[in-house]
Order: C-alpha cells, then structure tokens, then sequence
C-alpha cells in the first residue's frame, strides 16, 4: 500500500482527489464541511455521478457551515446525498470527520485527514492528510468502508427534506445578522485590532530557525497596489531578491507623490521564477517571491516624520533623504524595522486593518 501525507503544499488533496476520481466507480465522502468552492476546486466528483458511478455525500450542518445547495446537487441515483445532525444539543456531538473514499475496478483510494470539501481544505489551507492508495482488497479500506456506511446508516444521517432546507437556512441569516451588530460595537473593534496588533507583535517578535530579516521594499501607488492584489513582490534582478527568504520582515515605501509607508508583511514563499505580467508599468520582474500582509492601515504613514528615527538616514533629519531611496529594496535595521512597525500600529488602530 502506497501512504503519502497531503499538506497542500507539495501536493495538494485537491490534486490526488481528481486524480483518484478519474477512473472511480464509487466514492464515499464523510466531512464536517461542504461548500460549492469545493466542487468547483474537485469538478470530477460530480462527473463520476454524472457517468452512472455511486457518490454518497454525507456532511455536517452544525455550526450552519455547509452549502446545502452544493449537498444536494448528489441527489441523483445512484448517488446520493445526507447531512448529519444530531438533535439533542446537550450532548454536545459535532460531527467533524475528513473522509474521502475513492473505489475504482481494482484499486482504491482513501483520504484521511483535516480537510473539509472547500476550495480551502481542497487547496489553499494548511492541512494534514493521509492518502493511502492499494488494493481494494485491503483490510484497511474494509474498514474505511464499514465506519462510512456506519455513518451513512446513523439515525442522525438523514437526506435533505425542502422544510429542512428552508428553516435551516434562516440560521445562517441570523447568524449574520448578530456578528455584523457585534462587529458595530466599538469595543468589538478595538478588541479585534489590539489582537491584530498582538499577533503582528509575536510573529515579528519570534525567534526562527534562522536570524529574521527584514527589506524595504520601493514601489509606485500603481505597482503597490499590484503587490497588495497579488501578494508578490517581483525583481528583474534575481542575485538581488535571492537575499530575501521565507519568514522574512517587508515594508513597503510607496514613492512620489505618496511618500508613506503602505503596508507589512512576512514572506511566506521563497524565490521563484515566473514571466507572466502582472504590473501595471508592463514590466515583467520574472525573480518574484509570495508574502502575507501584517499591517495595512486605511491611510498609509507619511515617511517624512519617521527619518530622524531610522537608522536608514543616520538617525538625523536628513533633507535628502529622498535620494536614499532610488533603489527597489534596502536593508533594515532591527530598529529601523521596529519603528515601521509601530508606526504602522499606530496608524490601523485609528481604523481597519487588512
């Protein structure tokens, strides 16, 4: 038996699912979550249904998660669709399993792990899975099968009925309705942007395996919007970007006529190399690197009132400071990098945050 762990970073499960599905007879899914990104993200799901092959999609309702309208789209013999849901709230039972069961004329393919059937568990979240490949007749997958028809035939496993469909949808509606009063609240806004701040304190504050850097980055209003959009930075000079890795602290400096500190992030994909043209100046900057956004506040920070801080310009109001910036990336101090920090603490504690 073949056993490969599913991250969705070397390989993703939505990858091996298609994969799997391309010649399945049956499959068998069990998840807490379903969306219709998922089945978007996983196309052959709904073609092995299509072609006369069995999908039986059981999925959970609690926490009003789960795109009813995407569930139902199984209702079609041989294939079929039920959600799981038990009653009794006092017994606190979620049902949270990550089941994929793939049966093809002599082979199978199970996944079992952490992702739900969303674009995010399928693709883009870090996740931890298992996918065990081997024959059908494997005691394993036996087992795999009889835990999903135990769930399949629970008494709490039941097909979706129109009344079900249409009071369980006023729950999501509700739900909206009391998280976007609690979002008005100003205490809520303040909580939720002094944690932002908390978290870009400990991850900017946390040792790694290596010392941590951090970059200014220099681009136009119109490139600085690209980045933003896109979350990569991109150089025409590969040694030059090849000094910055992953875990990495950047800033961007905005150029004329903002002149202001726009944002930070983390690098969170190393140097690699794509000639696709992505900026607004039509130039292709082929070295590019991924990142996360730390802080971006509404406004961006006027640079002029920093420079007697930073190390950057001698720690002295420098009148041309200007000419110090005629590059695409500069190093930062330690301090430097701190003081950008703050600054940019500062400024989204006055509104929202990215």
């Amino acid at each position: 038996m073949d056993v490969t762990l599913l991250d969705n970073d070397g390989r993703t499960v939505r990858d091996a699912l298609e994969a799997a599905c391309a010649s399945a007879t049956a499959v068998r899914i069990a998840v807490a979550f379903v969306k219709g990104g998922g089945l978007a993200a996983a196309p052959s799901l709904e073609t092995v249904a299509a072609r006369g092959g069995e999908v039986q999609l059981l999925a959970g309702v609690d926490f009003q998660l789960t795109d009813l309208d995407a569930v139902v789209r199984f209702e079609k013999p041989p294939s079929a669709a039920r959600v799981y849901f038990h009653p009794d709230r006092a017994e606190r039972v979620v049902f949270h399993p990550k089941l994929y069961l793939v049966d093809s004329s002599d082979m199978t393919t199970a996944i079992v792990g952490s992702s739900n059937l969303t674009a995010g568990g399928l693709s883009h979240n870090v996740e931890a899975n298992v996918l065990l490949r081997g024959a059908s007749s494997e005691p394993l997958f036996s087992s795999i099968r009889g835990f999903h028809a135990k769930l399949w035939d629970s008494p709490f496993a039941f097909p979706l009925t129109e009344r079900f469909r249409q009071h369980s949808a006023r729950l999501p509606d509700r739900r909206r309705a009391v998280e976007l009063a609690l979002r008005a609240e100003a205490d809520f806004e303040r909580a939720r942007r002094d944690l932002r701040s908390a978290i870009v304190e400990a991850v900017t504050s946390s040792s790694s395996a290596r010392v941590r850097r951090s970059w200014l980055l220099i681009t136009s209003p119109a490139n600085f919007i690209r980045n933003i959009e896109g979350r990569i930075w991109g150089d025409e000079q590969k040694g030059r970007i090849a000094q910055v890795g992953s875990g990495d602290l950047i800033s961007f400096y905005i150029t004329s006529p903002v002149m202001a500190i726009g944002a930070m992030g983390m690098v969170t994909r190393d140097l690699y190399e794509d000639h696709s043209v992505h900026w607004h100046d039509g130039r292709t900057y082929p070295y590019r690197f991924g990142f996360t956004i730390l802080l971006r506040p509404q406004a961006p920070v006027p640079i002029r009132p920093l420079i007697p801080q930073l190390d950057l310009f001698g720690r002295r109001d420098d009148p041309h400071w200007g000419q110090g910036l005629q590059t695409s990336m500069l190093r930062l101090t330690p301090h430097d990098s701190d003081v950008l920090q703050q600054a940019l603490v500062t400024a989204s504690s006055a509104g929202a945050v990215a």
